[in-house]
């Protein structure tokens, strides 16, 4: 049987992975937006317009699936494994319900900004569309990535903080 520090740096090494697989797959949608929007200048304007929003809406709806279904089966491990604290599983299905509310709320975001998108005309744009569509996507871009890159730290702190807190149960169980 594994020990419990071993078990609880297989557990950190696990949600890491899921994080980064998760961070991962939003780069992806961002990327394939990106590339959608890039072409909007080379084609009618409108057909790009509601092509990208149509691939930008597969994306994210792929995306948070991945992420769900990901977490699902991150939390079956830990029942999986003989010997695993209850508490830990019982953690895994509070995470595995946290990430998909989550998912259900990040999806509820999505619809609305997509529905926003998709009344949006190029016609309405001022200027050069493909140089206001850069404008739009760089700054969309850059955002996102501030939004990851906090997902990323929110992360960290919270796996380090789970460690913490199990080695300071133990300790207060040790010196009982």
């Amino acid at each position: 049987m594994k020990g419990d520090t071993e078990m609880e740096t297989e557990w950190t090494k696990q949600a890491e992975d899921m994080f980064k697989t998760w961070t991962e797959a939003q780069k992806r949608l961002w990327d394939d937006w990106l590339k959608g929007v890039q072409g909007l200048g080379r084609s009618q304007p409108l057909e790009a317009w509601v092509k990208t929003a149509e691939a930008w809406e597969d994306s994210v709806r792929e995306s948070l699936k991945v992420q769900v279904e990901w977490t699902k089966l991150w939390a079956e491990g830990f029942t999986a494994v003989k010997g695993t604290p209850k508490e830990m599983t019982e953690w895994a299905r509070q995470g595995q319900e946290m990430i998909t509310q989550w998912a259900e709320t990040q999806k509820r975001l999505w619809e609305d900004w997509l529905d926003l998108v998709k009344k949006l005309r190029p016609s309405g744009l001022t200027g050069n569309w493909e140089r206001e569509g850069q404008k739009f996507a760089q700054t969309w871009q850059e955002g996102i990535q501030r939004a990851l890159d906090a997902q990323a730290d929110w992360v960290r702190v919270w796996t380090v903080g789970q460690a913490g807190d199990r080695t300071r149960e133990k300790s207060k169980g040790a010196g009982a």
